[in-house]
Parts: C-alpha cells; structure tokens; sequence
C-alpha cells in the first residue's frame, strides 16, 4: 500500500490504518501547533505508526516514543518509522499498561491513546508518565455504549449513566471526560479541555493537565448530571455529587437523568480565535475538515441542544427551519447556533419557554 497524509508516507500497512481518522490527526496537531513547550509525545497505541510520525515531522519534536503491542503491526510500525526518515522517534513492543509501569520517571508533554473501543483501560496508566501542562488526547469509537445503546456497559466502563436519545453523543463526550477528570484528580491534577468533538464513529478529546488539589477539586466540581423532559422537551444540567432533581421544573413530569459527566467547557477560549487557521493550515485544501472547525470554533459552549423536530412535534406544529429558529432567537438577544453534534438541533441559552415562543411565532409567518 501507499498511504499518504500529511508529511507521512505509510508503505508497510501490515497494521490497521484508518483513513477516516485523518480529522481526528489533523485536529490535534492543530492543536498541538498552538500550545507552547511541546518538545516530546507518546503514541501508545501507534499502529503503523502514523499519528506519531506525522508529530514528529509536523510539531517539530525532540523525541517521540511509539507503542504497539501486536508483534505484526510493531514490524509494520518499524518500518515505516525507516521509510519515513524519521530519526527522532523510538518504538517499543509492548502494552501502554506495562510501559508506563516500567518507566515511571519518564513524561511526556503530550501523550495520545487511539485505541479501538473504549480508551478508559488505559487512561490511568498514562497519567503516570505526565506531568504539569501535558496535553492528553484520546479517542473513544464504543460509541454505542457512550451514547446510551448498551446501558450497563457505560456504568460498568465509565461509572456513569448515558442518554439514549439526540443528546446521546454530547452526554458521551462528558461522560467520558468525566471519566478522566476523576482519574486525574486522583493524581492531583485538574483538566483544561482544549478541544472534544464527536464525527462519525469516533469522540475525540484533549485536555491539558493542572497541577494542584485545588485544580483538581475544581475540576471536580464541574461534574453532575444532565436531564431532559420527554414531555414538554425541557433540558437542564446540574453541577454537583448528587441529584437533586426529580421532576421536570416546566411541567411537573418525570425526567431522564444521565451523569456524572464533565459540565465544563467542551473548547478552551484561549484556542478558539486561532484553531480554524492554524487547521487550514494543516489540512490544506481539506475544505470540509477545515468548514467542520471552523463551525466547531464558533459552536456556543452551552451544555446541550434542542432538537427542533421534536420539538415542533411535541408542539403539534409543522416542521420550521433550524437555522430561521436560530436567528429568531439571536435577534431576540440569545446566544443560538447549531451545534456539530446533529445538524437539526440548537444550543441556545434561551429557556424552553421562549424558544417554543418563537416557534410558535415562525410558525405563523410561515402559514
């Protein structure tokens, strides 16, 4: 095979290499291009090993180490470590698990966990190796299991209840960012969430590491829990270890609750004014990668969504635009936009009320 992306070229495809995952590299190393001191990363679940050859090349790295456990797709990892002239790299067969454990007194500045499934196996260990400001991204693709399909299996995983609904990939992204700011707060860290985002089979997260009991109980109290009211589509979030919500505050009926889960911001603000450019920057003429950024930076960091076909259903009322809804709403001095995690719904600060009420009102000038 001849897989090119980026500054890397992957000849040796013995491992599995996914080419729907170039956002997913692109967008960290657009990142990573705008946080300062990142001089050495690990890849621990390097596979044919582009993402860590891609840093190497694209970050302009000191030292990249490179993990792969399968003994077939280490060979692969190997040699397209050679066929790419990458000189500052070293590879390693071996399991994130044991590494880490071995090698306690190394940190990295920037440590990346791509696995396939659930990344919660691994995310304590690699806290070992980090240290004060390291940047960690990780990837979650058990989707189905983050967003509500199997129940039992996100208690189990991630200690913490999903919703099986539209904001089931959102309450993913939090439950699994929950997940690590519990993990971190045992080491004394806090995190500061740079950019998440959820495209198409895959979650993707980076934070940056605070070190301190005091960032780390701040971050800590930024967890709770999420509701939504099947009956009249009230939404709400609640910070805190426990939930004192039980019935929906508009109406008076029972709730879904969801949680714990990370109620922070999804994108850092100190990020937001420069991440579009330096992703063109990066993916070039990906003009769809680059269009996806570039909504995700300007995406309101609200907790949550309304979809406007349920709601104009649960309203007995004709379908209405999202996009009309949304500048309806913004005239009327609300933050609204639609959000990347489904295209027919809005994050909005405006109540449940006044958003019905422009509804209603479109709904009239349309008839």
């Amino acid at each position: 095979m001849n897989y090119v992306e980026g500054s890397a070229t992957i000849t040796d495809g013995r491992a599995f290499i996914n080419p729907k995952a170039k956002l997913s590299r692109d967008a960290t190393i657009a990142y990573a291009r705008l946080q300062p001191g990142i001089k050495n990363a690990l890849d621990a679940t390097s596979a044919t090993g582009i993402r860590g050859i891609r840093y190497c090349k694209e970050l302009g790295l000191e030292e990249a180490t490179m993990l792969e456990i399968n003994a077939s797709s280490y060979e692969s990892l190997k040699s397209n470590i050679r066929s790419n002239s990458v000189k500052n790299a070293k590879c390693e067969n071996t399991s994130v698990q044991e590494f880490c454990n071995r090698e306690p007194l190394r940190k990295f500045d920037m440590i990346d966990i791509d696995p396939f499934g659930s990344p919660a196996p691994y995310l304590f260990d690699i806290l070992k190796v980090a240290h004060e400001n390291s940047v960690v991204a990780f990837t979650a693709t058990d989707t189905a299991v983050l967003c509500g399909a199997h129940m039992s299996a996100c208690i189990k995983t991630y200690d913490s209840v999903p919703m099986h609904n539209e904001l089931g990939h959102e309450a993913g992204i939090r439950i699994m960012l929950g997940f690590f700011a519990r993990l971190a707060a045992q080491f004394n860290y806090g995190i500061d969430v740079g950019l998440s985002f959820s495209y198409m089979h895959y979650m993707r997260a980076i934070v940056k590491l605070v070190k301190g009991s005091k960032a780390a109980l701040y971050s800590v109290k930024k967890l709770g829990f999420a509701y939504k009211c099947h009956k009249c589509g009230w939404l709400g979030t609640e910070q805190g270890p426990f939930t004192t919500v039980s019935r929906c505050p508009s109406c008076g009926s029972e709730i879904e609750t969801s949680g714990r889960m990370w109620l922070g911001g999804l994108i850092g603000e100190d990020v937001r004014p420069a991440l579009a450019k330096s992703m063109g920057e990066v993916a070039g003429s990906d003009k769809r990668e680059c269009k996806f950024i570039e909504s995700l930076a300007l995406e309101p960091d609200i907790p949550f969504y309304y979809s406007v076909p349920k709601l104009t259903k649960l309203m007995h009322l004709p379908s209405i635009s999202e996009l009309v809804l949304a500048k309806r709403l913004s005239e009327s001095g609300h933050v609204a936009a639609i959000t990347h995690f489904e295209k027919s719904c809005i994050k909005t600060d405006a109540s449940i009320e006044e958003i019905k009420a422009a509804i209603i009102s479109i709904s009239k000038t349309v008839a």
